[in-house]
């Protein structure tokens, strides 16, 4: 096609500079970003992600660029688009929005941490960010997770199930919907070293307390004379 429009060019500048300037040539050598070729890439690529913003569509890589370099400065999003974090994910799971697991690992490090200690508002979540999360997002974002990530969900996901709040038949099964999901998108190599495939393998959770012991205040004795 390259080929093709370049000596249709020729052909228009030979055409325009008259019968006796037949030596007339464009000079297409820049490549085939060059000129008019790459003026009209631009325009296009500026006017979809235009698109994409006016109808509040996610763009693949270029959002998630986006939201590291953001959080790498610890800035929001401002006006040039939406906010993207572990609330406004969790505000839109509750609203019935779909979810993709990255936005999932987004509020289980914000909400729970490393050791799964979510704080009681995200366990009542729990069963709502499940169906968001089932309910998955376009199919643009279903591609697999990268290993790190499916790691991090695993590792949280498995502590979670382990916390008696866990133990809540509605907060288990969510559990379970989440690990079917991310087992899903996990890269083959390392489906079969999930914990969660084991430690949520149960339909029913296991026996024991499903709140969690209050905190015991600790007492400080002054030594007496």
């Amino acid at each position: 096609c390259l080929r093709v429009l370049q000596t249709q060019l020729q052909i228009l500048a030979e055409a325009d500079g008259g019968m006796g300037k037949k030596d007339r040539k464009i000079d297409t050598s820049d490549g085939w970003l060059s000129g008019n070729m790459g003026n009209i890439l631009c325009l296009a690529l500026a006017g979809g992600i235009a698109y994409c913003r006016y109808n509040h569509i996610a763009i693949p890589f270029l959002d998630d660029i986006i939201a590291k370099a953001q959080s790498a400065l610890g800035v929001s999003g401002g006006g040039g688009g939406p906010v993207h974090d572990a609330k406004t994910t969790l505000a839109d799971a509750e609203a019935g929005k779909a979810m993709a697991l990255e936005d999932l690992l987004l509020q289980l490090n914000k909400f729970c941490g490393r050791k799964g200690s979510c704080s009681e508002e995200y366990w009542n979540a729990v069963p709502t960010v499940a169906e968001a999360v089932k309910r998955g997002p376009g199919t643009w974002n279903r591609k697999k997770l990268p290993k790190a990530s499916a790691r991090d969900i695993d590792d949280i996901l498995t502590r979670m199930a382990e916390k008696p709040q866990g133990r809540r038949p509605a907060n288990w099964a969510a559990l379970r919907v989440m690990a079917k999901e991310l087992l899903d998108v996990t890269p083959k190599s390392m489906k079969e070293s999930l914990a969660t495939g084991k430690v949520l393998k149960s339909a029913k959770p296991p026996d024991g307390p499903t709140d969690p012991e209050p905190e015991t205040e600790e007492v400080v004795v002054d030594d007496l004379p």
